[in-house]
């Protein structure tokens, strides 16, 4: 059996080398052609209008290696599950793990991912055994309730019984929230997300992007008076959109209170009325004001700290403001704020113009706390008071000094 199983694996990774996509040999005045499976792997990525159209066949070769490798994977998993290693159940891997699986060429890639897509499958059933085992607890107290006012006659109120209140449910309460976002794209003001920054960060860094600008769609929309946000500069083909989209699967419904768009925040609003946040200008934002529209670029800038959107700001001609984070803090390393925490202290300040209350949003762990700045204060003086001791002056110095004779 373990031979039989040896075999298989060895004429798996045999036939996997076979449908990997070949680089031909070709002029170096000719162009390359990419390969089959690169098409899967940047789904996001459609080509543009420049691009030649592939012809019906073409597609139809590249569908049926597809349908090809993906049968080949599956018996890979097979084969690795006789052996005892954790894969998922082909049948439950989504279409879009699909397309990056197929992407992967080495064999480590894919057993690491089948690894990963095997922990998700297991999280999936815990929770709905978890589902299954509360429905038959609570069918059994519901039974046991029932046998225990079996012979009253009167009206019992209590859990699975008769109850003066109305049940809200989550739908009422969703329905709830976007009327406020409604409302606020009619009245409130507007806020913008400069979503041009999709160039400068790399794959994790749009999907954080993505995951943070789906958080601030879910603050604004529990907030008593929410901002009319706008997602400017969207290019719906990049990562950062795709993985919005995965977060907010409503979003592309024409009744869903969300906007975003492929314009420019010069084209929507009045270009005296714009300011652009950026740490790295040197102008504090000294008082909200109600009339400004207020730009606040969507990057994750982990791996490069360039002040980019300063530059942009200054090509553009707009105003520049910055958050007055030095005038109340003293901080432990960067000063930079997730969008979230961006949006927190906006929504703070809108309400009640007041920078105290809105800066307490900022994270404790990136600020020195009080008793440390004074402790810092305190050593800064001891070691002042120390240096004193040793100042001197020119003139304590003469040219002979005398020593005593030492018998």
């Amino acid at each position: 059996m373990l031979r039989t199983l040896m075999c298989a694996r060895s004429g798996l990774t045999t036939t996997v080398k076979l449908f990997r996509p070949q680089q031909s040999i070709q002029p170096a005045h000719s162009k390359t052609i990419p390969p089959t499976f690169s098409l899967v792997r940047h789904y996001a990525n459609l080509p543009s209008s420049k691009q030649s159209p592939k012809s019906a066949s073409e597609e139809e070769k590249a569908k049926d290696d597809l349908d090809k490798k993906r049968k080949i994977l599956e018996l890979e998993m097979e084969v690795m599950r006789q052996e005892g290693r954790k894969v998922p159940t082909p049948a439950k891997i989504k279409e879009s793990n699909w397309e990056h699986l197929l992407g992967l060429e080495s064999r480590n890639q894919r057993r690491h991912y089948y690894l990963y897509l095997w922990n998700i499958e297991m999280a999936k059933e815990s929770q709905r055994a978890k589902k299954e085992q509360r429905k038959l607890e609570v069918a059994k107290r519901r039974e046991e309730l029932d046998l225990a006012n079996a012979d009253n006659d009167h009206i019992i109120y209590g859990l699975f019984h008769n109850t003066m209140f109305l049940r809200i449910y989550d739908s009422t309460m969703d329905h709830f929230h976007n009327n406020k976002l409604v409302q606020a794209m009619r009245f409130g003001q507007n806020l913008v997300f400069d979503c041009s920054y999709d160039s400068y960060m790399n794959e994790k860094e749009m999907r954080n992007t993505a995951k943070q600008l789906m958080l601030c769609f879910g603050i604004n929309r529990l907030h008593n008076e929410p901002f009319n946000v706008h997602h400017c500069n969207a290019d719906f083909r990049s990562s950062t959109m795709v993985s919005l989209r995965k977060h907010l699967a409503q979003m592309d419904e024409p009744a869903f209170p969300i906007n975003v768009t492929e314009r420019s925040y010069l084209d929507l609003f009045p270009k005296e009325r714009l300011v652009y946040l950026t740490p790295h200008c040197k102008n504090d934002l000294n008082e909200f004001s109600p009339d400004d529209v207020y730009i606040v670029g969507a990057m994750v800038d982990k791996s490069s700290q360039e002040a980019i959107s300063l530059g942009k700001a200054k090509k553009l001609g707009l105003r520049m403001a910055r958050l007055p984070l030095d005038r109340y803090f003293q901080f432990k390393s960067g000063k930079s704020l997730t969008l979230d925490q961006m949006l927190l202290i906006l929504l703070e300040l809108k309400g009640s113009n007041d920078f105290e209350r809105a800066l307490e949003h900022v994270p404790k762990r990136k600020i020195v706390p009080v008793d440390e700045q004074q402790q810092e204060q305190e050593q800064r003086f001891r070691e002042r008071k120390q240096m004193g001791k040793f100042k001197f002056s020119a003139g304590s110095f003469h040219s002979e000094r005398k020593f005593k004779k030492r018998y």
